[in-house]
């Protein structure tokens, strides 16, 4: 998540695979962005709103949204 955060929204949080508090406050701000309910958890409506890198065998394709059954 920390890497789509800074990948998509250019959060510039340090991606250290701990949810602290800069990694909240990111999220944060990209729910209120992406107009889901701004509570800082990372439930499914957030996950399902966001978009992410993508990547092919050629690298990295840029920020796409993946719908999540």
């Amino acid at each position: 998540m920390q890497r789509g955060l800074n990948s998509c929204y250019g959060a510039g949080i340090t991606i250290d695979g701990q949810f602290g508090p800069n990694t909240r406050t990111a999220l944060i701000a990209v729910q209120k962005r992406i107009n889901v309910t701004a509570d800082g958890i990372f439930g499914p409506k957030t996950r399902g709103a966001m978009y992410w890198m993508a990547f092919n065998n050629d690298g990295p394709l840029g920020c796409r949204y993946f719908r999540y059954a």
